[in-house]
């Protein structure tokens, strides 16, 4: 009978990700490493062989299990010095027999399940061919070889890798069909994206930032926000913005983003087709435009897509469906379905609901007479649109108003009034239902790791 023995390559330098203790962060409370040992230890089946493990110089990790450790002494020399080393430890082992396979994993992929593992080997004995691996858009990690090309793989060189060998063997590769999350390479470090810069996009992308997410806001390049002092696409016009303390910059490359997260702001880019994916693979998506309909997100756009609002179907457009419609089920994560189709109504506050927003009465450009944060009366003018008029409908606090020399068309949302008399405050802070729907985004995404760490 074929074992299949098991090669951690785990001695990398960690160049792409930046820190040499990549293999000590955790995702779900459990270091990488360890997350992909947990995994290999609990396939029981007839056919497993033993694991070792190769680890550099440099790092001091202790194993908790039965692996065998190996020493890189010159991970200097690539990848390929790693998978000879793997080889000639396994090949010692009282387990090994002739015939016998290897398979060969990273720890980057933290959301590998376990059953998908164990499914791609257990098909890849069956098959009888000579190399197996998980297939996502092509072969990708964890890849197995059977004895027949252990020469091959030490005739690599560098940081060449298994896949040179088997790419040169596609007639003899069996494959397993993986889920889109299970591919995800740590490297990418946990990027989410949030399409739309507005005031509730902007509450999910604060709430994920301060859980330690790396968040890449993306807007067009004439926004037309209303609450504008909660509103990162207010970067757009500024160069940054600050909300609630966390400030908002406007890049446009990669190194510019990767710039603003160190520094621990959050990177606005203007790509409303979402080109950043050529070169950006997050761990989630979010479409938090509030178009009322899909511009564009595709559920395979990410590991996890999210929607916010009505114009997505959970399992169709997005994967999950977050409810912002004010009422007992804002914040509602759909796994099946859609949001409550749009009214057109805003929410109620204070008694008042389509009274405290105020459309354009005409097309043209608009001029203020009032800016955000003061007192208004009912009937006071507010603004004007070339020549005509804007009156307010109500008495309270101007909450927002679209960008000044915004050119509005007739009927197009421009000022909000808060009917609340007491303070001014809330119209510089984040909202109790964008705050209610980013902690539900927030929620569903800790709960998905979850369930595929555990998977």
């Amino acid at each position: 009978m074929i074992r299949v023995h098991f090669a951690v390559l785990a001695a990398g330098r960690s160049l792409r990700y930046g820190t040499e203790d990549k293999l000590m962060e955790k995702t779900g409370g459990r270091e990488l490493l360890f997350l992909l040992l947990d995994k290999i230890r609990k396939i029981q089946a007839d056919w497993k062989g033993c694991t070792a493990v190769v680890l550099s110089r440099e790092r001091n990790v202790r194993l908790d299990g039965p692996e065998i450790c190996v020493m890189n002494r010159d991970p200097e020399k690539g990848i390929s010095f790693s998978i000879q080393l793997a080889l000639d430890s396994i090949q010692k082992q009282p387990k090994w027999q002739e015939r016998d396979a290897v398979c060969f994993c990273v720890c980057d992929q933290p959301f590998l399940k376990r059953s998908t593992l164990e499914a791609m080997l257990e098909g890849f004995l069956k098959s009888g061919k000579g190399i197996g691996c998980i297939d996502r858009n092509g072969p990708k990690n964890p890849c197995v070889f059977q004895e027949r090309y252990f020469p091959e793989l030490r005739g690599l060189t560098g940081d060449t890798g298994g896949k040179a060998v088997l790419k040169q063997h596609m007639d003899d590769l069996f494959r397993m069909e993986a889920g889109k999350e299970e591919v995800w390479d740590m490297d990418e470090k946990k990027t989410v994206i949030v399409r739309g810069g507005g005031d509730l996009a902007t509450g999910t992308a604060y709430l994920l930032a301060r859980k330690g997410y790396r968040v890449l806001v993306l807007e067009t390049d004439l926004p037309a926000c209303i609450r504008r002092q909660v509103a990162f696409c207010e970067a757009v016009y500024g160069g940054s913005c600050t909300v609630e303390g966390m400030t908002a910059r406007i890049v446009r490359s990669k190194q510019e983003a990767e710039d603003a997260w160190k520094g621990k702001e959050v990177p606005v880019l203007i790509d409303p087709e979402c080109t950043c994916l050529s070169w950006l693979h997050p761990v989630a998506l979010v479409d938090a435009i509030l178009a009322k309909r899909n511009l564009g997100t595709r559920i395979d756009m990410a590991p996890l897509t999210i929607g916010l609002g009505p114009g997505f179907t959970a399992g169709e457009d997005t994967d999950l469906v977050i409810e912002t419609m004010r009422g007992e089920s804002l914040g509602k994560i759909y796994r099946h379905g859609s949001a409550i189709p749009n009214t057109g109504v805003p929410g109620v506050i204070a008694g008042y609901a389509k009274e405290r927003v105020i459309h354009a009465p005409c097309a043209g450009t608009i001029r203020y007479r009032k800016k955000i944060g003061d007192r208004v009366e009912r009937g006071e003018l507010l603004a004007v649109i070339d020549e005509t008029p804007v009156f307010a409908s109500l008495t309270g606090y101007l909450r927002g108003a679209i960008k000044e020399g915004y050119p509005v068309s007739k009927g197009l949302k421009i000022m909000d009034i808060d009917p609340r008399t007491d303070s001014n405050a809330r119209c510089f802070l984040i909202s109790d239902k964008a705050l209610a729907v980013g902690g539900s985004v927030c929620r569903a995404l800790e709960e998905w790791e979850r369930t595929c760490l555990e998977s």
